[in-house]
């Protein structure tokens, strides 16, 4: 039997084996706090029941997401405080367990062939890998999309996908959009955790005041300056578990700008279907409150262009809760709505709701 972080995304530590009970720990890497992603791979456990353990506060509510091939992705549905068990069926020779249903490059490239969408090269990355990005219509309005400045939150991936399909059939008339989906390529290929990378990670990477520290948020912000940002979104995974963690949230980050931010949030909840993670406008986190005071990250940077209407990051759940759990269909029906909404407020709000002072 092999226990193994050798595949994209691969993040764990055999810490012991002692019979049936196998021991693991997550690798923080050059994150300086302390974080909870993981991912590994059992082979050679064919007819086997295991019982995998874990430090605290490692586990969703559903226990594991699990595949067989890295694309399809289930929850095990079965946890205990700090571990699970799992039987291995005598035709499993290959199993993935992870914190989260991941999202790697395979699968947007699968999509983008899918749907004629040709990818370019942003940058090459700090290990030289080809940083991809995708570019759609031609106009005045130009709209940024982002994921993955934080490597291990692949919610926002998913989110993703399903803006950019739904602005593929539908797009929006005089817009040009620029989409990045992996800003922090290398952490998602190596399987880093990415959030509160030393001596910052790459949402923290826009500083007005110093040049960016990695090639492709210093690409993104070249595209800006040349091309304008109308519109920048962002996508993330929030914290591990619990409260608003449970929810899609949008970050609101302007004062100024609120009145903007709740248009925007009241449209998305309008677009909402039943098919989609649902969103709703209440559970948006006020700016200056708790942890939202604002700071160097993309819809920080892009809100202060003299051009932008609006900029902000989109929270989903790694999880979910009863009623509302994270799958693989309902995050990208959910970035459907959220382009629906771009587009609704296109036509019905810019350039209406004047800043506050």
């Amino acid at each position: 039997m092999k226990i193994h972080k050798e595949f994209i995304g691969g993040n764990i530590t055999v810490v012991r084996i002692d019979g049936k009970d196998v021991y693991l720990e997550n690798e923080l890497r050059d994150t300086t706090v302390d974080w909870f992603y993981w991912a590994f791979c059992v082979e050679g456990a064919e007819g086997k029941t295991l019982t995998f353990h874990f430090q605290n506060n490692r586990l969703g509510y559903w226990g594991p997401a699990i595949s067989h091939d890295l694309m399809e992705w289930r929850w095990l549905n079965q946890v205990g405080d700090n571990e699970f068990t799992y039987t291995f069926q005598k035709d499993e020779k290959k199993v993935y367990f992870a914190h989260n249903m991941l999202y790697f490059p395979d699968r947007f490239a699968k999509f983008c062939k899918t749907n004629d969408l040709k990818i370019e090269e942003l940058c090459k990355s700090r290990k030289g890998r080809s940083i991809p990005c995708v570019k759609i219509g031609n106009g005045a309005r130009s709209i940024i999309l982002t994921s993955r400045h934080h490597a291990c939150e692949a919610t926002g991936n998913y989110v993703l996908e399903g803006v950019l399909k739904e602005l593929i059939q539908n797009p929006i008339q005089g817009t040009k959009i620029f989409c990045v989906p992996f800003v922090d390529y290398d952490g998602v290929v190596d399987g880093d955790q990415g959030k509160s990378r030393y001596p910052h990670d790459h949402n923290r990477d826009y500083d007005l005041e110093t040049p960016p520290i990695y090639p492709a948020t210093a690409k993104i912000q070249e595209y800006a300056k040349k091309n304008g940002c109308r519109y920048g979104f962002d996508f993330h995974s929030p914290w591990h578990k619990g409260g608003v963690n449970d929810k899609a949230f949008i970050v609101q980050n302007s004062f100024q700008k609120l009145d903007r931010l709740n248009a925007f949030g009241e449209i998305l909840e309008k677009c909402m279907n039943e098919k989609a993670f649902q969103y709703s406008h209440v559970n948006d986190y006020p700016f200056k409150t708790n942890w939202n005071q604002g700071g160097t990250q993309f819809a920080n940077y892009m809100k202060k262009r003299e051009e932008n209407e609006l900029a902000f990051t989109l929270e989903t759940a790694y999880f979910g809760e009863n009623g509302n759990v994270v799958n693989q269909e309902n995050l990208p029906e959910l970035g459907k709505c959220f382009a629906l909404a771009i587009k609704t407020y296109t036509e019905e709000k810019e350039g209406k709701i004047p800043l506050k002072n």
